[in-house]
């Protein structure tokens, strides 16, 4: 895609937000179900429906802007499910494919969180500045608020849990 306006920049953007969404419904479907924590695992799955809810919000704002939903390649994301899979094999020195320590899905987690944090922040920016209407909007805002509620959770589990003690187990 040719990116010379900020309408081609947004619908990039939208395409990139698409894929992310998408790719995290399975990258959380994974998530909730290795994790070694039941609180962790909990957290992961509701967002995984939460996120499956986020993907349709996003066909909605292709919709209102005419065009069908069309996902776009995150390197990002990708290499947040290369590493976790090359956490696996390498997990505690042995090939099992045993789940990685929780500090490692939660590192992901909080990390995939802020990418889509700073994701729709660019696409609300943009869609102020080409004065986009409520039905484009409304959605990116509901599903940025959602993704900084879950950024919180994720955080207050982190200071919840010490890293020491998920190195033990």
């Amino acid at each position: 895609m040719n990116v010379e306006t900020l309408e081609d920049l947004f619908g990039y953007q939208l395409q990139h937000a698409y894929y992310v969404e998408r790719t995290h419904v399975e990258l959380l479907d994974e998530m909730a179900a290795d994790a070694r924590n039941d609180d962790l695992a909990e957290r992961f799955a509701t967002h995984r429906d939460e996120t499956e809810r986020q993907a349709e919000r996003l066909e909605d704002v292709f919709a209102a802007m005419g065009r069908q939903p069309r996902a776009s390649r995150s390197r990002a994301v990708d290499g947040f499910a290369a590493s976790r899979r090359n956490r696996i094999e390498s997990s505690d020195g042995n090939e099992d494919g045993q789940a990685p320590p929780m500090h490692v899905d939660l590192g992901i987690g909080l990390a995939a969180e802020r990418l889509e944090i700073r994701t729709y922040e660019g696409l609300l920016r943009l869609a102020g500045r080409l004065a986009y209407a409520d039905d484009v909007v409304e959605p990116l805002e509901a599903t940025l608020a959602e993704e900084r509620e879950t950024r919180q959770r994720l955080e207050d589990v982190e200071t919840e849990t010490s890293i020491v003690d998920s190195l033990e187990h």
